[in-house]
């Protein structure tokens, strides 16, 4: 059974993502105000994970928990690979080949984006131990989750003003450990059902207060800019979940085009950093150099990204590409 507050909630995480890189490097006031606010998007994806996990085990308390494992991999695993693959060589032929690409594939180094993945790979075998501690022990799960999530929180900053070095192979931004704490708190709301009482009128302006402290800790500290992950943009996200859902709860349905956007964000959010990576490639080459506005390279990279997945989805083995699973309606018109 589809959430269709999950789909809302997955197509603005999607673009939020996309808005984050092509913000990216842009250091004008909109630049950084667009790219700051939509540091929400990999931490939603993880609570949606959260989410759904729990709802597929409540709902199937007696599946194995391997034979579940194993399907959500076959799903994110050949992707990961071959996307891996694709941009360690797109980086080889612009003459940026990779030290060490093995490595790379196996601790979510080969493109900037595709850490998360790496991160949901990690939360996939660890479901059934962390839905079995929500349920049984929802209190003390998230506070040691909290727990985790502030103290590598703290370590992230006190990296990025030089004041820790890290000496183990995989970034720790890709692991798990950075992030226990959105998870389980959409696992939790999934049980609890928390999600479905929320009251906009409550939480809008707590997120708006939010958003705004995400704008200041950026402006007053060099570092804020280059950490994804903090405790104001923690705050951040929770309440961005918030707002969503009660904003997707009050419509009848989502609109069409977020349902588009949904069912082809896994795909889209592979492909859209192979849009911006040719693009800027072929750009910085003409006489003069072409630049583009924020919106323009976002439009572009959307549209990339999109035709890309749709294509994707439309190959015999697309969904194992990062294509989306192909309805009985598209398969009876194919037929």
């Amino acid at each position: 059974m589809r959430i269709r507050q999950m789909d809302g909630l997955r197509a603005v995480a999607a673009l939020a993502v996309v808005m984050i890189h092509v913000s990216a490097g842009r250091m004008n006031p909109v630049g950084v105000s667009c790219n700051q606010t939509a540091r929400f998007a990999v931490p939603l994806f993880i609570m949606l994970s959260g989410y759904g996990h729990m709802h597929s085990w409540l709902q199937h308390s007696g599946q194995s928990a391997v034979q579940t494992a194993k399907r959500r991999l076959k799903r994110v695993l050949p992707a990961y690979l071959v996307w891996s693959v694709l941009y360690l060589a797109v980086d080889a032929v612009f003459g940026k080949p990779h030290a060490h690409p093995i490595k790379n594939i196996l601790t979510g180094g080969s493109y900037v984006h595709l850490y998360y993945i790496f991160i949901l790979v990690q939360l996939i075998l660890l479901s059934e131990l962390f839905c079995r501690a929500v349920e049984r022990h929802p209190a003390v799960t998230l506070l040691l989750s909290a727990g985790l999530t502030f103290g590598m929180e703290m370590v992230l900053y006190l990296l990025t003003v030089g004041q820790l070095q890290w000496q183990f192979p995989v970034a720790p931004i890709g692991l798990f450990v950075c992030w226990p704490l959105f998870y389980n708190i959409g696992a939790w709301l999934a049980k609890s059902g928390l999600s479905n009482r929320l009251c906009l009128r409550v939480c809008l302006p707590l997120w708006a207060l939010s958003a705004v402290l995400v704008l200041l800790a950026e402006e007053h500290s060099a570092a804020a800019y280059k950490m994804g992950l903090r405790p104001d943009t923690t705050v951040y996200t929770l309440l961005t979940w918030a707002v969503l859902w009660s904003l997707f709860s009050r419509l009848p349905e989502i609109p069409k085009p977020l349902q588009f956007i949904a069912r082809h964000s896994f795909g889209l959010y592979l492909a859209h950093p192979l849009v911006l990576r040719l693009w800027n490639a072929w750009a910085v080459r003409q006489t003069p150099v072409i630049y583009l506005h924020l919106w323009q390279m976002f439009a572009l990279a959307l549209a990339g990204g999109l035709a890309i997945a749709v294509t994707l989805s439309y190959l015999p083995f697309g969904e194992y590409l990062g294509g989306a699973t192909r309805t009985k309606k598209i398969l009876q018109r194919r037929a």
